[in-house]
Protein backbone atom coordinates (compact mmCIF):
# COMPACT_ATOMS: atom_id res chain seq x y z
CA UNK A 1 0.00 0.00 0.00
CA UNK A 2 1.27 3.61 -0.69
CA UNK A 3 0.10 6.65 1.23
CA UNK A 4 0.21 10.13 -0.91
CA UNK A 5 1.12 12.70 1.72
CA UNK A 6 0.94 15.42 -0.84
CA UNK A 7 -2.54 17.28 -0.94
CA UNK A 8 -3.77 20.16 -2.00
CA UNK A 9 -4.38 23.17 -0.30
CA UNK A 10 -8.06 23.96 0.64
CA UNK A 11 -9.47 25.91 3.39
CA UNK A 12 -10.68 24.90 7.00
CA UNK A 13 -14.40 26.00 8.57
CA UNK A 14 -12.23 27.77 11.03
CA UNK A 15 -14.43 28.66 14.16
CA UNK A 16 -12.45 27.48 16.23
CA UNK A 17 -10.80 24.23 16.90
CA UNK A 18 -12.86 24.49 20.57
CA UNK A 19 -16.21 23.84 18.92
CA UNK A 20 -17.30 20.94 18.27
CA UNK A 21 -17.16 19.27 15.01
CA UNK A 22 -20.48 18.34 13.00
CA UNK A 23 -21.42 14.76 13.62
CA UNK A 24 -21.97 13.01 10.04
CA UNK A 25 -24.05 10.13 11.47
CA UNK A 26 -26.75 9.13 8.79
CA UNK A 27 -28.98 7.83 11.43
CA UNK A 28 -29.04 10.92 13.33
CA UNK A 29 -33.15 12.08 13.72
CA UNK A 30 -32.29 15.32 14.38
CA UNK A 31 -33.34 16.87 11.56
CA UNK A 32 -36.92 15.69 12.06
CA UNK A 33 -37.18 16.62 15.59
CA UNK A 34 -36.46 20.38 15.72
CA UNK A 35 -38.11 20.98 12.65
CA UNK A 36 -42.06 20.72 11.28
CA UNK A 37 -43.04 21.88 8.21
CA UNK A 38 -45.54 20.79 5.06
CA UNK A 39 -44.37 18.05 2.98
CA UNK A 40 -46.83 19.23 -0.02
CA UNK A 41 -45.16 22.73 -0.46
CA UNK A 42 -47.61 24.31 1.36
CA UNK A 43 -47.28 28.09 2.71
CA UNK A 44 -47.08 29.35 5.16
CA UNK A 45 -45.68 26.84 7.37
CA UNK A 46 -44.52 26.81 10.67
CA UNK A 47 -41.04 25.65 11.88
CA UNK A 48 -39.65 24.97 15.30
CA UNK A 49 -36.00 26.24 15.82
CA UNK A 50 -33.77 27.08 18.65
CA UNK A 51 -36.18 29.85 20.02
CA UNK A 52 -39.55 28.51 19.71
CA UNK A 53 -41.61 28.74 16.78
CA UNK A 54 -41.35 30.42 13.75
CA UNK A 55 -44.18 31.29 10.76
CA UNK A 56 -42.75 31.63 7.41
CA UNK A 57 -45.61 33.04 5.64
CA UNK A 58 -44.87 32.45 1.96
CA UNK A 59 -41.81 30.22 -0.48
CA UNK A 60 -38.39 32.98 0.80
CA UNK A 61 -36.77 34.65 -2.29
CA UNK A 62 -34.17 36.71 -1.01
CA UNK A 63 -32.48 35.16 1.93
CA UNK A 64 -29.52 36.29 4.14
CA UNK A 65 -27.30 34.29 6.66
CA UNK A 66 -25.02 36.34 9.04
CA UNK A 67 -23.39 32.67 9.65
CA UNK A 68 -20.74 31.66 7.54
CA UNK A 69 -21.32 27.95 8.27
CA UNK A 70 -24.89 27.83 7.74
CA UNK A 71 -24.31 29.58 4.20
CA UNK A 72 -22.43 26.49 3.11
CA UNK A 73 -25.12 24.25 3.14
CA UNK A 74 -27.85 27.33 2.14
CA UNK A 75 -25.73 26.84 -0.89
CA UNK A 76 -25.51 23.20 -1.20
CA UNK A 77 -29.53 23.44 -1.16
CA UNK A 78 -29.53 26.10 -3.93
CA UNK A 79 -31.11 28.51 -1.65
CA UNK A 80 -32.25 32.05 -3.34
CA UNK A 81 -29.70 33.47 -0.80
CA UNK A 82 -28.73 36.97 -1.67
CA UNK A 83 -26.11 38.25 1.19
CA UNK A 84 -24.27 36.45 4.12
CA UNK A 85 -21.86 37.59 6.47
CA UNK A 86 -18.08 36.25 6.58
CA UNK A 87 -15.46 36.01 8.87
CA UNK A 88 -12.54 38.08 8.71
CA UNK A 89 -10.31 37.65 5.79
CA UNK A 90 -7.16 34.61 6.45
CA UNK A 91 -5.28 31.45 4.88
CA UNK A 92 -8.54 29.83 5.14
CA UNK A 93 -10.80 31.92 3.02
CA UNK A 94 -10.89 33.83 0.24
CA UNK A 95 -10.42 37.97 0.40
CA UNK A 96 -14.01 38.64 1.46
CA UNK A 97 -13.52 35.95 3.95
CA UNK A 98 -15.91 33.45 3.14
CA UNK A 99 -14.24 29.32 2.98
CA UNK A 100 -13.12 28.17 -0.29
CA UNK A 101 -14.99 25.33 -0.46
CA UNK A 102 -17.38 27.43 -1.44
CA UNK A 103 -16.51 30.90 -2.46
CA UNK A 104 -16.53 30.53 -6.26
CA UNK A 105 -19.89 29.22 -5.99
CA UNK A 106 -21.10 32.03 -4.04
CA UNK A 107 -19.89 34.38 -6.42
CA UNK A 108 -20.53 32.58 -9.21
CA UNK A 109 -24.60 33.22 -7.86
CA UNK A 110 -24.03 36.83 -7.07
CA UNK A 111 -24.18 36.11 -3.12
CA UNK A 112 -23.32 39.33 -1.99
CA UNK A 113 -21.04 39.64 1.46
CA UNK A 114 -22.35 42.05 3.64
CA UNK A 115 -19.60 42.26 6.37
CA UNK A 116 -17.03 40.72 7.83
CA UNK A 117 -16.87 39.86 11.62
CA UNK A 118 -19.52 41.29 13.98
CA UNK A 119 -22.94 41.42 12.22
CA UNK A 120 -24.01 44.73 10.60
CA UNK A 121 -27.80 45.40 10.81
CA UNK A 122 -27.67 48.40 8.24
CA UNK A 123 -26.28 46.20 5.59
CA UNK A 124 -28.87 43.39 6.31
CA UNK A 125 -31.39 45.62 6.27
CA UNK A 126 -30.21 46.93 2.84
CA UNK A 127 -30.34 43.74 1.27
CA UNK A 128 -34.18 43.68 2.41
CA UNK A 129 -34.42 39.84 3.02
CA UNK A 130 -37.59 37.97 3.14
CA UNK A 131 -36.05 35.38 5.72
CA UNK A 132 -32.53 35.71 7.91
CA UNK A 133 -30.93 32.46 9.27
CA UNK A 134 -28.82 32.94 12.72
CA UNK A 135 -26.95 30.36 14.11
CA UNK A 136 -26.88 29.35 17.76
CA UNK A 137 -23.85 28.50 18.63
CA UNK A 138 -19.76 29.26 17.06
CA UNK A 139 -18.28 31.90 16.74
CA UNK A 140 -20.55 33.08 13.82
CA UNK A 141 -23.15 33.64 15.79
CA UNK A 142 -25.62 36.44 15.63
CA UNK A 143 -27.84 34.94 18.49
CA UNK A 144 -27.68 38.25 20.67
CA UNK A 145 -29.20 40.00 17.57
CA UNK A 146 -32.13 38.22 17.31
CA UNK A 147 -34.49 40.48 18.25
CA UNK A 148 -33.85 43.44 16.25
CA UNK A 149 -33.66 41.01 13.15
CA UNK A 150 -36.80 40.13 13.82
CA UNK A 151 -37.86 43.72 12.84
CA UNK A 152 -36.66 42.89 9.29
CA UNK A 153 -37.81 39.46 8.13
CA UNK A 154 -38.68 36.26 10.25
CA UNK A 155 -36.01 34.85 11.40
CA UNK A 156 -34.72 31.09 11.87
CA UNK A 157 -32.22 30.12 14.52
CA UNK A 158 -30.38 26.51 13.98
CA UNK A 159 -27.75 24.64 15.85
CA UNK A 160 -24.99 23.34 13.72
CA UNK A 161 -22.52 21.79 16.61
CA UNK A 162 -24.86 19.31 17.45
CA UNK A 163 -25.84 17.66 14.43
CA UNK A 164 -24.72 15.86 10.88
CA UNK A 165 -24.67 18.44 7.69
CA UNK A 166 -27.16 16.03 6.94
CA UNK A 167 -29.96 17.02 9.15
CA UNK A 168 -28.70 20.48 9.49
CA UNK A 169 -29.97 20.74 5.78
CA UNK A 170 -33.01 18.93 6.36
CA UNK A 171 -33.75 21.45 8.90
CA UNK A 172 -33.06 24.27 6.32
CA UNK A 173 -34.75 22.61 3.55
CA UNK A 174 -38.35 22.95 5.88
CA UNK A 175 -37.83 25.75 5.98
CA UNK A 176 -37.32 26.86 2.66
CA UNK A 177 -39.49 24.59 0.99
CA UNK A 178 -36.30 22.59 -0.69
CA UNK A 179 -37.04 19.17 0.65
CA UNK A 180 -36.88 16.99 -2.80
CA UNK A 181 -32.95 19.23 -2.82
CA UNK A 182 -32.23 17.91 0.23
CA UNK A 183 -33.10 14.43 0.15
CA UNK A 184 -31.11 14.39 -3.65
CA UNK A 185 -27.98 16.00 -2.14
CA UNK A 186 -27.92 13.12 0.53
CA UNK A 187 -28.43 10.28 -1.97
CA UNK A 188 -25.54 12.13 -4.08
CA UNK A 189 -23.11 12.61 -0.96
CA UNK A 190 -24.30 8.74 -0.36
CA UNK A 191 -23.36 7.36 -3.97
CA UNK A 192 -20.17 9.05 -3.62
CA UNK A 193 -19.34 7.30 -0.19
CA UNK A 194 -20.53 3.84 -1.52
CA UNK A 195 -18.26 4.18 -4.76
CA UNK A 196 -15.27 5.33 -2.47
CA UNK A 197 -15.72 2.44 -0.20
CA UNK A 198 -15.50 -0.03 -3.48
CA UNK A 199 -12.41 2.13 -4.99
CA UNK A 200 -10.64 1.65 -1.72
CA UNK A 201 -11.14 -2.48 -1.78
CA UNK A 202 -8.98 -4.10 0.55
CA UNK A 203 -6.22 -1.23 1.13
CA UNK A 204 -8.31 -0.25 3.86
CA UNK A 205 -7.58 -3.72 5.70
CA UNK A 206 -4.17 -2.48 5.49
CA UNK A 207 -4.39 0.94 6.75
CA UNK A 208 -6.27 0.01 9.77
CA UNK A 209 -6.72 0.92 12.56
CA UNK A 210 -6.19 4.62 12.21
CA UNK A 211 -5.67 7.56 14.38
CA UNK A 212 -7.87 10.63 13.78
CA UNK A 213 -6.54 13.94 15.41
CA UNK A 214 -5.41 18.22 14.92
CA UNK A 215 -2.16 18.09 15.33
CA UNK A 216 -0.85 20.80 17.47
CA UNK A 217 1.99 19.41 18.95
CA UNK A 218 4.56 20.96 21.12
CA UNK A 219 0.47 22.28 22.62
CA UNK A 220 -2.06 20.40 23.02
CA UNK A 221 -3.58 17.85 20.27
CA UNK A 222 -6.68 16.68 19.84
CA UNK A 223 -7.77 13.03 19.17
CA UNK A 224 -11.24 12.85 17.47
CA UNK A 225 -12.74 9.46 18.41
CA UNK A 226 -15.39 7.39 16.55
CA UNK A 227 -18.28 9.59 17.56
CA UNK A 228 -16.43 12.92 15.76
CA UNK A 229 -17.67 13.48 12.25
CA UNK A 230 -14.33 12.60 10.46
CA UNK A 231 -15.12 9.37 12.66
CA UNK A 232 -18.16 8.27 11.49
CA UNK A 233 -16.99 9.37 7.73
CA UNK A 234 -13.85 7.44 8.37
CA UNK A 235 -15.93 4.22 9.39
CA UNK A 236 -18.47 4.53 6.99
CA UNK A 237 -15.14 3.75 4.34
CA UNK A 238 -14.33 0.89 6.19
CA UNK A 239 -11.33 2.66 8.74
CA UNK A 240 -11.51 1.52 12.24
CA UNK A 241 -10.07 3.82 14.22
CA UNK A 242 -7.53 2.90 17.26
CA UNK A 243 -8.49 2.36 20.53
CA UNK A 244 -7.02 4.81 22.95
CA UNK A 245 -5.54 4.13 26.37
CA UNK A 246 -8.32 4.26 29.14
CA UNK A 247 -6.47 6.45 30.96
CA UNK A 248 -6.28 9.10 28.41
CA UNK A 249 -10.21 9.07 27.92
CA UNK A 250 -10.91 9.52 31.73
CA UNK A 251 -8.76 12.52 31.85
CA UNK A 252 -10.01 15.80 32.73
CA UNK A 253 -11.25 16.63 29.52
CA UNK A 254 -11.08 20.79 30.95
CA UNK A 255 -12.59 23.47 28.58
CA UNK A 256 -14.49 20.05 26.46
CA UNK A 257 -15.69 18.29 29.27
CA UNK A 258 -18.87 16.26 28.28
CA UNK A 259 -17.54 16.20 24.66
CA UNK A 260 -17.65 12.70 23.21
CA UNK A 261 -15.91 13.40 19.74
CA UNK A 262 -12.55 14.56 20.81
CA UNK A 263 -9.89 13.93 23.74
CA UNK A 264 -6.97 16.25 24.17
CA UNK A 265 -3.59 15.11 24.77
CA UNK A 266 -0.66 17.16 25.38
CA UNK A 267 2.77 16.27 23.77
CA UNK A 268 4.14 13.72 26.66
CA UNK A 269 0.91 11.62 26.00
CA UNK A 270 0.69 12.26 22.10
CA UNK A 271 2.67 8.38 21.46
CA UNK A 272 0.54 6.65 23.47
CA UNK A 273 -2.91 8.32 21.63
CA UNK A 274 -1.90 7.35 18.23
CA UNK A 275 -1.39 3.86 18.24
CA UNK A 276 -2.74 2.91 14.89
CA UNK A 277 -1.21 2.00 11.78
CA UNK A 278 -2.50 5.19 9.64
CA UNK A 279 -2.36 8.55 10.85
CA UNK A 280 -4.80 11.00 9.62
CA UNK A 281 -4.73 15.18 10.21
CA UNK A 282 -7.76 16.83 10.14
CA UNK A 283 -6.91 20.73 9.31
CA UNK A 284 -3.40 19.54 7.95
CA UNK A 285 -2.24 19.48 4.53
CA UNK A 286 1.02 17.49 3.31
CA UNK A 287 3.40 19.57 5.26
CA UNK A 288 1.70 18.99 8.53
CA UNK A 289 2.02 15.44 7.54
CA UNK A 290 5.58 15.84 7.43
CA UNK A 291 5.80 17.85 10.21
CA UNK A 292 4.26 14.89 12.61
CA UNK A 293 6.65 12.26 10.84
CA UNK A 294 9.62 14.18 11.89
CA UNK A 295 8.11 14.65 15.21
CA UNK A 296 11.32 12.98 17.59
CA UNK A 297 8.76 12.26 20.22
CA UNK A 298 6.25 9.92 17.44
CA UNK A 299 9.39 8.01 15.80
CA UNK A 300 8.40 4.94 17.55
CA UNK A 301 4.79 4.91 16.70
CA UNK A 302 3.18 2.61 14.10
CA UNK A 303 1.81 5.38 11.52
CA UNK A 304 5.16 7.15 11.74
CA UNK A 305 7.60 4.15 11.57
CA UNK A 306 5.14 2.96 7.91
CA UNK A 307 5.23 6.48 7.18
CA UNK A 308 1.55 5.94 6.32
CA UNK A 309 0.66 10.06 7.23
CA UNK A 310 -2.38 11.87 5.49
CA UNK A 311 -3.40 15.38 5.78
CA UNK A 312 -6.98 15.69 5.58
CA UNK A 313 -6.78 19.24 4.45
CA UNK A 314 -7.76 22.17 5.98
CA UNK A 315 -11.10 22.47 5.45
CA UNK A 316 -11.68 18.96 7.17
CA UNK A 317 -12.71 20.70 10.46
CA UNK A 318 -16.41 21.31 10.38
CA UNK A 319 -18.12 19.39 7.86
CA UNK A 320 -20.58 20.24 5.41
CA UNK A 321 -21.81 18.91 1.90
CA UNK A 322 -19.04 20.45 0.27
CA UNK A 323 -16.06 19.67 2.95
CA UNK A 324 -17.16 16.22 3.40
CA UNK A 325 -17.04 15.60 -0.20
CA UNK A 326 -13.85 16.62 -0.45
CA UNK A 327 -12.70 14.71 2.39
CA UNK A 328 -13.89 11.74 0.38
CA UNK A 329 -11.65 12.59 -2.50
CA UNK A 330 -8.81 13.00 -0.70
CA UNK A 331 -9.04 9.70 1.62
CA UNK A 332 -9.75 7.90 -1.85
CA UNK A 333 -6.38 9.11 -4.06
CA UNK A 334 -4.11 9.55 -0.19
CA UNK A 335 -4.86 5.61 0.46
CA UNK A 336 -3.33 3.28 -2.56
Amino acid sequence: MKLRRSLAAVAVLAVGIGAAACSSDPDSDAATTGTTAASDQSWPRAITDETGSVTIEQKPERIVSTSVTLTGSLLALDAPLIGTGAQRASDVTDENGLFTQWADIAAERGVDTLYQGEPNVEKITAADPDLIFVSATGGDSALDQVDTLKQIAPVVVLRYDDKSWQDLSGQIAAAIGTEEQADALVAKFDQQLDDAKSALGDTVAAANPVNVLAYNSPEESRIFTAESAQGILLERLGFSLAELPSDLTAADKGIMAGRKDVVPAGQENLPRAVPGNTTFIVIGEAADADRFLADPTLRETPSVEKEQVIGLGKDSFRLDYYSASNLIDRVTNAVR
